[in-house]
């Protein structure tokens, strides 16, 4: 511990050593400790004459501007010990300090000076005067002073010239960018020039000339309207004052005027030149109207702020001009609507309205709405409408009587929204030719009570208008009237919505049925007022824990949802659907149900049934098609080696042939006939004579008069096809006959019985000539040529040892 105490210790004095070495070695200097941004910085190093760490050393001096050496173009030395730096342009405050370098990399600080990097103050801008004209009156100056420093801000200087009295210049306190200008320095009404300069360390700025006559630049308080009369009908007259001010001159005055029942398109302005306090009088109104009036006053500056509104009402008259109607006529009960027209002026307030039959003097309904509802005959074709005041009547609005109902009505009304507060209406004219105008009405669905219903009169050329005044995302209903000369179109009807969007509430699910594989859902529509929109339809979304989904797209309130597995959990949810947006509801969960008794009931008996059938269809075509049936499943085939010729009948040949095609592939051929020859002594077996007769088969060539052996076989259609098994040769009488020939060769058919062992090429067949009548055979055999004696027999036959089965033994004899 003692050690590294001492290790420690010896380390600060070294180090301190070190720099004490290094600060008695030279001193780095400036002369200009702060310089303008951009501006050249001289820097110079000059080292002592007892420095060890230049002393009989070989050494250079090195330059760095922050972390950076400075390039050595830049340095350069004055002397034998004095070395310099000169920057030419330092954007930024720095540190430069002085390096000793022995080697290459062996460079030690020896000193270093900071330099600071100033900015000019900005240019003062926006500079501007007002007069103030007030008992406490002055020239104020103000002006925007830019972006400056906290550790370095700017002097302010107002200078001020004028023709006579020369410069003037105030010094500004400090932080303060705002100068009242004294009376004395300036004249209200001779022309003044001012301006500002701004000054810190580094140099000045001076913004641009300002040249004014102050009188032009006086603001005035807000006037003050002292009285409001309404002496002569359509006419006001105001009384109004300033506050007090010791200018006085002649000021423009500014009159503007509003209706509270807003009965102007827009607000009135007039402008009147007075001396102060003078009286003003503005004409030209309507009678019997409250004015809202407001005024303001200049001299050639900006106006001054609007004065306190004063509400006075004109004189009233009796009201004037026509009123629009619309008279709709049920049976015999008329609703007549009306509104003003553009000439109507209701000269007063609190109207009466009344609607009279003029020639029996009869007064239908007096109402201050603006609409009414009474009976009617079919003998009535006019009304009569008049408005009334305290003052007076308007004259009367003649409104025709329309029985006829039922006309053609327009076609093709389609709503093009235009903006939050208005639609475009547009439509076809109908086919008729004498069409009048058009009456296109609209009314509020959503408000309670029942909102009043508005109207548009069009003319006959019209085929589209535009509806101002709706609420967005509030359903409306709007009709089109075609008006015919003897009366009106059906109308058509439209439901429209200047903006939509998503509804404010969606519907909830219900279920109604449930089984178990199939689901009946049903909703509620949801409030009118809560649809902000038209709806366009439903989303059902149904799924399961294995994330299988329907999506089923509707636009009724109920859907059934088909193919589900029993006893399954399921989640839904309805979705509602307009221009504006969707939104979903909330999620519902259901399980389906088992298969009940009765769902069993509905699948087993079809099944039964169908079953039933297939079984009385395959037992009928077993019982109808017993033999094919039977020889298709267990085909008899005769078997050569345990059997003998004489024993075969032409029906066991035949139970043993299935049926076949000739296009179908080659099956087995199956014996089906055999022959008998009895050949005379005097027609000696050759082969050709076997040759001429091949397989000679005339059904006609019968001979009655033999006796001996008749061929018997089978004549089918099958049969002709059929390839003969054998043919049994006989040279006389069965008892005299000898030890017969072998008369067969390998045969080619396809008998499997008779395949040979091996796949050799024998003689080929050749037919026997007829010793007897064989009717409707085909006959083969094969003699090898030159064949005599037993010996050769015997080799034939054992050559085919299963032929030899057939040969024919005479039982009865032996």
């Amino acid at each position: 511990m003692a050690s590294v105490r001492l290790v420690l210790v010896l380390w600060i004095y070294i180090n301190a050593w070190i720099k004490a070495v290094q600060a008695s070695c030279a001193k780095v200097h400036t002369p200009a400790p702060e310089v303008l941004a951009g501006s050249p910085v001289s820097v110079s190093c000059s080292l002592e004459d007892d420095c060890l760490l230049t002393k009989g050393k070989d050494f250079r001096v090195a330059w760095k501007i922050d972390k950076d050496f400075a390039p050595s173009n830049l340095s350069y030395q004055e002397n034998n010990r004095t070395y310099g730096l000169r920057v030419p342009s330092l954007p930024r405050t720095a540190v430069i300090v002085c390096l000793m370098c022995v080697a290459e990399e062996n460079c030690q600080i020896v000193d270093g000076v900071t330099v600071k990097v100033g900015y000019l103050p900005p240019i003062p801008r926006n500079l501007s005067c007002v007069l103030n004209v007030t008992e406490s009156s002055g020239l104020v100056c103000q002006w925007d002073p830019g972006e400056e420093t906290a550790s370095r801000t700017s002097k302010y200087t107002l200078h001020t010239l004028r023709a006579k009295s020369g410069k003037a210049q105030f010094e500004i306190p400090s932080g303060q960018h705002f100068y009242l200008i004294p009376r004395d320095a300036y004249s209200v009404h001779f022309e003044l020039e001012v301006y500002v300069t701004a000054v810190n360390d580094f140099g000045n700025a001076t913004s641009a000339l300002l040249e004014l006559i102050p009188m032009e630049t006086a603001k005035f308080n807000a006037p003050e309207i002292t009285r409001v009369e309404a002496d002569t009908p359509g006419c006001l007259q105001y009384s109004w004052r300033l506050s007090p001010t010791w200018v006085l001159v002649t000021l423009s005055v500014e009159l503007r005027l509003t209706t509270l029942n807003n009965q102007l398109d827009k607000e009135l302005f007039s402008n009147f030149s007075e001396r102060q306090g003078n009286k003003i009088k503005k004409c030209g109104l309507l009678h019997g109207t409250n004015y809202r009036s407001t005024m303001r006053v200049r001299y050639r500056s900006e106006w001054s702020e609007w004065s306190n509104p004063k509400t006075t009402p004109t004189l009233m008259r009796a009201p004037a001009g026509s009123l629009d109607t619309w008279l709709k006529v049920n049976d015999q009960v008329a609703q007549l609507y009306w509104k003003p027209s553009k000439h109507f002026r209701a000269n007063g307030w609190d109207l009466l309205y009344t609607v009279e039959l003029k020639e029996s003097k009869t007064t239908l309904c007096v109402t201050q709405e603006s609409h009414c509802s009474f009976n009617l005959n079919k003998r009535i074709k006019k009304v009569y409408l008049r408005a009334t005041n305290a003052v007076g009547s308007s004259n009367h609005t003649q409104v025709p009587v329309y029985h006829k109902k039922r006309l053609d009505s327009v076609s093709n009304v389609s709503v093009h929204p235009q903006s939050q507060t208005s639609v475009l209406i547009v439509w076809e004219s109908p086919e008729a030719s004498d069409v009048t105008g058009y009456t296109l009405e609209w009314r509020s669905l959503s408000e309670t009570p029942a909102a009043p219903l508005t109207f548009i009169l069009m003319d006959k050329n019209s085929s589209s208008t535009l509806v101002t005044g709706l609420r967005p995302y509030k359903p409306y209903e709007i009709s089109v009237f075609p008006k015919y000369a003897d009366g009106v179109g059906r109308p058509v009807t439209v439901m429209a919505y200047s903006r939509e969007r998503a509804p404010s509430e969606a519907p909830k699910l219900e279920v109604v049925e449930i089984h178990h594989s199939q689901v009946k859902l049903r909703w509620d529509e949801i409030p009118l007022e809560q649809r902000n929109g038209i709806i366009r339809g439903y989303t059902i979304y149904f799924w399961d824990d294995s994330n299988f989904t329907q999506v089923i797209e509707t636009e009724k309130t109920n859907v059934v949802v088909e193919n589900l597995q029993p006893l399954t959990k399921y989640h839904a949810l309805v979705s509602i659907i307009t221009m504006g947006g969707s939104l979903n509801g909330s999620v519902e969960n259901l399980t389906t149900g088992h298969i009940d008794g009765f769902d069993m009931v509905l699948f087993v008996i079809p099944a039964c049934i169908g079953l039933s059938l297939l079984v009385i269809f395959v037992v009928l075509t077993c019982l109808g098609k017993h033999e094919r049936l039977k020889m298709c499943l267990w085909p008899i085939i005769p078997d050569p080696a345990n059997s003998s010729i004489k024993r075969w009948t032409t029906t066991d040949s035949l139970q043993g042939m299935p049926p076949f095609k000739e296009d179908k592939d080659p099956v087995l051929v199956f014996l089906s006939r055999f022959s008998l020859l009895d050949l005379s002594e005097k027609e000696p077996l050759k082969s050709g004579y076997v040759k001429e007769t091949q397989w000679s088969y005339d059904m006609q060539s019968r001979d009655a008069s033999r006796s001996s052996f008749q061929a018997c076989s089978y004549d089918s259609e099958q049969d002709r096809d059929s390839v003969p098994y054998a043919t049994v040769v006989f040279g006389g009488s069965y008892q005299s006959h000898p030890t017969p020939l072998p008369p067969y060769v390998r045969s080619e058919s396809t008998q499997p019985l008779l395949g040979g062992d091996e796949p050799g090429s024998p003689p080929p067949y050749e037919n026997v000539p007829l010793g007897r009548c064989v009717s409707k055979a085909e006959h083969f055999t094969a003699f090898p040529q030159n064949s005599t004696g037993s010996e050769d027999n015997e080799e034939l036959w054992r050559e085919f040892p299963m032929l030899r089965s057939l040969e024919i033994r005479d039982t009865d004899h032996n």
